[in-house]
């Protein structure tokens, strides 16, 4: 009875230890069943920022230095291509570590008649470690958004879509092997079927959507992001490729759109920075596009992209010598960069000097015949 008063505050105390259990529930299965790095994080949702960091083999770990902010976690394997069943294992294994280390914990207690105080913590640590199973077991549609602006759900939701795709036709497993095979024309045919046969789920959507982009089939891949809208779960990553399906049919302010809902979910998303800015640049927005190229950069100094773009807007708005020395500096980044050549081959086209750009122009489309309007540009060219 001496220490009724403080249950709260011992249960306060618990939750962080079920949290930590839980996160290496998922962790250390996914380790040793894909052999690859699992970061976790404890009391945030990726967030890297004032952290005790370590690492113990193949785990990371991210602690938060207050322990008591350690109410949720997150486990990120690094492996990309997990199967079904072992995504299975390790999601469920997550909330059951807590609760089956509970039970084991209290029935040695009891059974050897241990000190009532370790009784009581550690009863208190299994009514945690249920409320944890029945929470985390039970699938939410409550989105969760990680620190990314990534959104995600819970254990129970990862669940039931996981044993949904284990009931989804067999062409979905042929989809997505020839996916992964880089056989996109055929992939997107095959996701583009099962989506019309009313296998409709947003990892299908996704896979065609991206798919229809890589065959440059961007009509498609627009119609397709249409639909995806409609489900309301669009992350990020999905608002940055609708903005590219729409810009590169010429629906400029609409891709603009997209790109700042892409940036409203995650405003570090490189690509959404940086083709909201080059379609700024298209539609003549050079010091609107300017800021977003910079960002772009601070996100990821090591792309190339960001800094041609920059300098053309560069150029067009009169700082010649900064604009060249950014587009010189993407060759260092990348010598085989299609949309440097391009943008320096309109420099040259603005200043007259026509062989020049024609040599730069057919010098983009060699690398990359999708080069944004390159045919145009080389008929530019008297």
């Amino acid at each position: 009875m001496e220490y009724l008063p403080l249950i709260p505050l011992f249960f306060i105390f618990m939750r962080p230890f079920t949290v930590l259990f839980h996160e290496l529930g998922h962790a250390i299965p996914a380790i040793l069943m894909t052999k690859q790095p699992v970061s976790i994080y404890i009391g945030s949702y990726g967030d890297p920022k004032k952290n005790l960091q370590f690492s113990i083999g193949l785990l990371d770990v991210w602690l938060k230095y207050n322990p008591l902010s350690w109410q949720y976690g997150l486990c990120i394997p690094s492996a990309k291509q997990i199967s079904i069943n072992k995504q299975i294992i390790y999601t469920l294994t997550g909330p059951l570590t807590s609760f089956v280390f509970a039970i084991v914990a209290c029935y040695f207690t009891f059974v050897y008649d241990l000190h009532d105080f370790l009784k009581l913590i550690l009863i208190i640590f299994l009514v945690s470690s249920i409320l944890d199973l029945f929470i985390n077991l039970m699938p939410s549609t409550s989105p969760v958004r990680l620190f990314d602006g990534r959104l995600t759900y819970n254990d129970g939701y990862q669940l039931k879509k996981l044993f949904y795709y284990k009931i989804f036709p067999k062409e979905y497993e042929q989809a997505v092997e020839l996916y992964n095979q880089q056989k996109y024309a055929e992939a997107a045919t095959s996701f583009y079927n099962i989506l019309k046969n009313k296998w409709k789920d947003e990892k299908i959507y996704r896979l065609a959507i991206s798919s229809f982009l890589q065959v440059k089939n961007f009509k498609q891949a627009k119609d397709l992001s249409n639909e995806f809208i409609m489900f309301g779960k669009m992350n990020s990553d999905d608002f940055s490729n609708a903005g590219i399906s729409y810009s590169k049919l010429g629906f400029h302010d609409k891709a603009v759109e997209f790109y700042d809902k892409s940036l409203e979910l995650n405003p570090n998303n490189n690509y959404s920075l940086n083709n909201k800015g080059f379609t700024l640049n298209l539609l003549n927005k050079f010091e609107e596009a300017i800021p977003l190229f910079d960002k772009a950069i601070e996100v990821d100094k090591t792309l190339a992209y960001p800094y041609n773009n920059r300098g053309l807007a560069k150029i067009k708005m009169g700082k010649v010598e900064e604009g060249l020395e950014d587009i010189n500096y993407s060759f260092k980044l990348d010598k085989n960069n299609a949309y440097g050549y391009r943008n320096l081959g309109i420099y040259h086209l603005d200043k007259g000097e026509y062989s020049k750009a024609l040599e730069l122009f057919r010098k983009a489309k060699e690398l990359d015949s999708s080069t944004h309007m390159i045919n145009e540009l080389i008929r530019a060219c008297p």
